[in-house]
């Protein structure tokens, strides 16, 4: 917040207007401490980078420049206008403006519509502190023509509601139930971050029930994973574990998850978890097997009381690479060359000792080589 109010300072030394906006101005109303930190100024990007020493133009075509503070950036945009969304994602046109309130027009719901001066006195033009009260997501204007220059704000609305536990106001939520279809049209990438904010936050149940009700889900691919029962869902925190919920209620494997286009990272999490979750017991094997990622996801899936982090941590090797031998010891105590046996040899030791069945120490390694190879001899 500090860096912030610098900037603002600093943009109006400089004989121009400048507010903090958006999310930070909602959170801090909260009580939240604010992540993000927007600045809306009447000064434009080129005069915005004459004023401060380090910037970077992150969106300069939308007016949009990062201003850096020490090790703290801050988003710094002008004033702006926007028009003609032909493809209901992004404006056709972006007008630089002088006025603060034309810009705020501009923006998605109440809540983040508000601006806040370095003295932090409130510019509410819209009502957002009330709706704040009254804990409700209201749509700046009419909601129909917010919906229709930027279809993914359905989606947001319905995050919202799950984030900061509010509901959706009639009006807003009748203009996404008419819209509804007009979620095909966004990116499934842009998609894919909002669901996934939905997945991690504390209330997901409820905005799940307004996907559901809003016929959202019905537009979305693999809508079909929403429609189970949401009201034992525990969110951890990490958005694969709503993704994991829904496959593991809807009996779907990972293939379901395809139009997504989820991360390798996350593939093998999703495959791996289910997995996990299906065996019928966990041993020592089980938690060395699986990363944690992957053992906390499927502990949550089943509901399971053990802590996997801690479980882990208890193991007398945490990969092969502790393992008190390698290869070369092998080959050397066997005087054989390296083949099929030595993989069969190391990954028999690994068990082992994972399963507290060998200390991993070289000597008693040795030891029960010896005996094992002569006995094979």
């Amino acid at each position: 917040m500090k860096t912030a109010i610098e900037v603002i300072k600093k943009l109006k030394s400089s004989g121009y207007e400048a507010y903090l906006v958006g999310g930070a101005v909602r959170d801090f109303l909260l009580g939240k401490d604010p992540k993000d930190f927007d600045v809306a100024t009447s000064a434009e990007p080129v005069q915005v980078k004459e004023i401060f020493d380090r910037t970077v133009d992150t969106g300069i075509q939308h007016g949009t420049v990062l201003v850096l503070i020490g090790g703290t950036g801050v988003e710094v945009t002008t004033f702006r206008t926007e028009s003609d969304y032909t493809d209901n994602r992004r404006p056709d046109r972006v007008e630089f403006v002088n006025s603060l309130a034309e810009d705020l027009k501009r923006r998605d719901f109440t809540i983040n519509a508000m601006a806040m001066t370095e003295e932090l006195e409130l510019v509410d033009i819209f009502g957002g502190r009330q709706d704040l009260e009254e804990k409700l997501i209201r749509a700046v204007g009419e909601p129909e023509e917010r919906f229709q220059e930027d279809a993914l704000r359905m989606l947001r609305a319905v995050r919202f509601s799950g984030q900061l536990d509010f509901s959706i106001d009639e009006q807003t939520l009748a203009a996404i139930k008419r819209n509804a279809s007009l979620i095909r049209s966004v990116a499934v990438e842009r998609i894919k971050i909002e669901l996934d904010k939905i997945m991690a936050n504390q209330h997901a149940a409820r905005s799940i029930d307004y996907l559901l009700y809003s016929g959202l889900a019905d537009q979305l691919p693999s809508g079909d994973l929403f429609r189970i029962d949401w009201q034992d869902f525990k969110p951890s925190g990490d958005p694969l574990s709503g993704w994991l919920y829904a496959l593991w209620h809807s009996k779907k494997d990972a293939s379901a998850l395809a139009s997504y286009k989820l991360s390798n990272e996350e593939k093998t999490a999703v495959a791996k978890a289910l997995e996990a979750a299906g065996l019928e017991h966990w041993n020592q094997w089980t938690y060395y097997s699986y990363t944690l990622r992957q053992l906390e996801l499927a502990a949550g899936l089943m509901q399971k009381q053990q802590n996997p982090a801690v479980q882990k941590s208890r193991l007398p090797v945490q990969s092969k690479s502790d393992l008190a031998v390698n290869g070369r010891d092998l080959m050397e105590w066997s005087g054989q060359k390296a083949g099929p046996w030595l993989k069969d040899a190391l990954g028999d030791i690994e068990r082992r000792v994972v399963c507290g069945e060998l200390e991993n120490e070289k000597d008693k390694i040795k030891e029960w080589f010896f005996d094992e190879y002569n006995r094979d001899k």
